[in-house]
């Protein structure tokens, strides 16, 4: 049986799914804003930061005592924004870490089935297999389905990968049964 009638022997199967695409650095970035702006745990993600800015007033009141108000605010100030532009580089570094680690395997072909997914890269040599355990959630946007743990890791399976509409739903319900939605 050739790889073709493998893959469709394969995506004709009622519990599983199949994707052939190309990884993009856009896929990537576009989840991880997703994820860091439009869920739940992306957003209490960030709750640390208003804790910051709690610990920061209270050092710069007790630092103020001793060293003035002025040259106390300003260091808290650049403090801060170096920490915001510390903290969005440090996560832009991440994801596109990712998106190259994956973007080694060429072309890829994830399959899902209910033990978990499947990737391998075009050589065919590369290919590794996960179970669902390690990603407990998932989101979708209208182009991407999206596995994640955190906000430090995410598996990105572009739709247009979909070899039929078929494997979108079948997708989606292997997701539901797996994986909780956020």
């Amino acid at each position: 049986m050739k790889m073709d009638q493998a893959g469709q022997a394969e995506s004709a199967a009622p519990d599983t799914a199949l994707f052939d695409y190309l990884p993009t650095a856009a896929d990537y970035d576009k989840a991880r804003t997703r994820f860091s702006l439009r869920t739940r745990h992306g957003l209490t993600g960030g709750l640390w930061l208003p804790a910051l800015f709690g610990a920061a007033i209270i050092t710069t009141r007790t630092l103020s005592w001793h060293f003035g108000t002025a040259r106390t605010i300003g260091v808290s100030v650049v403090g801060v924004i170096a920490l915001f532009y510390v903290r969005q580089r440090v996560r832009r570094n991440r994801t596109r870490t990712q998106y190259e680690e994956h973007a080694a395997l060429g072309r890829c072909r994830t399959t899902l089935t209910a033990d978990g997914l499947t990737t391998t890269g075009s050589s065919g040599e590369n290919s590794g297999t996960t179970s669902w355990n390690t990603y407990p959630w998932w989101f979708e946007t209208p182009d991407l389905f999206v596995l994640t743990g955190s906000a430090e890791y995410f598996f990105v399976v572009p739709k247009r990968g979909a070899r039929s509409p078929e494997d979108l739903v079948r997708a989606r319900a292997l997701f539901a049964q797996h994986l909780r939605r956020v």
